[in-house]
Order: structure tokens, then C-alpha cells, then sequence
């Protein structure tokens, strides 16, 4: 379950970014504020966890999130590349400090973040906000039939 989380996490933030980089010329001005946006700097984990009734608002935050998870950072590019730092502590040694991925932005509404990172932020996450300061996303999710969104705020 703590993979299924984290991972759906990290889907739902590239899932956003990869969407809000493809953005229509009809967009482009809303478009081009988002990436500015996305793009100002690197961006940290603040919060994650799952939202019942599906109002953007945590109703229980993910007890499965490793330390090693939430001093993750990510730097998107304007190149629609996004760097992903594993912080002071890494999950698995092995792993490099940083990689790079691919991301895209949909002009949809919501719009959708996608990046190459797995399959699951293939598929996209949708972006709830996305603000000076705060970007959040989501993902619909359903474990055991119960369906629900697993929702993931970054922080500058």
C-alpha cells in the first residue's frame, strides 16, 4: 500500500507538469503563466494522502510516506525536463542523487501533469493548484472498490 501511495504520488505530479507544458496556442497565455509558474523553483513535498469526498482537501494523510520520500525535491524546466533530487536521505543507496525526467502540461480542464518517471504518472495527474507557492495534484484512485482521490501538495 505505502508503494501504491507513493507511487500514485509521483504520477500525479508529473502527470501535471507534462500536461501543462502541452497547452494549445488558444492557452498559450494561460499556458505560459502556468509554466512560469511550475518553473519558478524547485518545488518540496508539503503534504499527501487521500481525499473521500474528492474536495481537494486531505481527509487523511498517508502514514506509508518514508522520510525518504518527503525530502524529495523537483526543478521543472522550462526545456519540459524535470529534475528530481532524493534529498539527504535516499529510499535505496543504489539510487543516483538526481535524475532527470520528461514532463508535459495538458491545456484541459483540469489540467493533467504527465511525465516518463513509471506508467502511473504516464497517465497524468490532474492539477488542482497551482500558485506562487503551492502546487497540487490529484490522482482518482480506487483500492478494494472504494473509490477516492490520492492528492499530493509540493511547496517552494
Amino acid at each position: 500500500m505505502q508503494k501504491l501511495l507513493w507511487t500514485a504520488s509521483c504520477l500525479l505530479l508529473l502527470t501535471l507538469a507534462i500536461n501543462w507544458a502541452s497547452c494549445s496556442k488558444s492557452n498559450s497565455d494561460s499556458n505560459s503563466a502556468n509554466v512560469t509558474l511550475l518553473t519558478k523553483s524547485v518545488w518540496k513535498f508539503d503534504t499527501a494522502g487521500i481525499d473521500m469526498n474528492n474536495d481537494g482537501n486531505i481527509d487523511q494523510e498517508d502514514p506509508s510516506l518514508e522520510a525518504c520520500f518527503k525530502d524529495n525535491t523537483y526543478l521543472f524546466n522550462k526545456d519540459s525536463t524535470v529534475v528530481m533530487d532524493e534529498g539527504a536521505t535516499k529510499c535505496n543507496s543504489a539510487d543516483p542523487q538526481t535524475a532527470t525526467y520528461s514532463w508535459s502540461l495538458t491545456n484541459s480542464n483540469p489540467p493533467v501533469l504527465k511525465s516518463d518517471v513509471n506508467p502511473i504518472l504516464a497517465q497524468g495527474l490532474k492539477v488542482r493548484t497551482l500558485t506562487d507557492t503551492k502546487l497540487t495534484v490529484y490522482k482518482d484512485t480506487s483500492f478494494q472498490g472504494i473509490k477516492f482521490w490520492y492528492v499530493l501538495s509540493l511547496k517552494h
